[in-house]
C-alpha cells in the first residue's frame, strides 16, 4: 500500500508486520525441529519446507536490515516496501512444499486430498490454536504500530 498510496501510516504497518513474522518465524524454527526431533531422529534437514521457511526467515531479516542501511525516511519506506513485495513471494513456496515436494515432511493433514483429515477433536483444537495466533499476532503488530507511530 505504500507504493500506490506513499503514505507514512502503510511504513508503520510493514515494519510492525516484519517485526512480529520475525518473531513468529523464528519460534516456528526453533520448536519445529524439537517437535520432530524423536520422529525424524535429527534436529535439522535441508527439507524443502524447513528451507523455504527458513529463506523467509533470512528475507524478514534482510527487511529489517535494509531499514537501518536507508536513513532518508520516504526512501527508506519505498524500498522496504518494494522489497515486501518481493519477499512475498516465498510465501506461497513455504505453504505448498510439502505438497510439491515429498521429502522429510508428512503429507498435509489438513486439505491434503483423500485419506487426510483430523480427528473432530483435534480439529477443534487445531483452529482454536490458529485462532488463538492469529489473536495474538494482531495484538502484537498493533503494539508495535503503535510503538512506531
Amino acid at each position: 500500500m505504500y507504493v500506490w498510496k506513499r503514505e507514512p501510516k502503510y511504513d508503520w504497518l510493514g515494519v510492525a508486520g516484519a517485526e512480529v513474522g520475525l518473531v513468529f518465524t523464528t519460534v516456528v524454527l526453533i520448536t519445529g525441529p524439537i517437535w520432530a526431533h524423536p520422529v525424524w531422529g535429527i534436529w535439522w534437514t535441508w527439507d524443502a519446507r524447513l528451507t523455504s521457511t527458513f529463506v523467509l526467515w533470512l528475507l524478514y531479516v534482510s527487511y529489517l536490515l535494509l531499514r537501518t542501511l536507508i536513513e532518508e525516511p520516504e526512501r527508506r519506506a519505498l524500498h522496504s516496501a518494494l522489497f515486501g513485495i518481493f519477499a512475498f513471494i516465498d510465501v506461497p513456496l513455504v505453504f505448498g512444499a510439502i505438497r510439491w515436494w515429498r521429502t522429510q515432511h508428512p503429507s498435509p493433514v489438513i486439505m491434503g486430498g483423500p485419506g487426510s483429515g483430523l480427528d473432530p477433536t483435534m480439529r477443534k483444537v487445531l483452529l482454536f490454536s490458529g485462532l488463538a495466533m492469529c489473536v495474538l499476532m494482531a495484538f502484537l503488530i498493533a503494539e508495535r504500530y503503535v510503538l512506531e507511530k
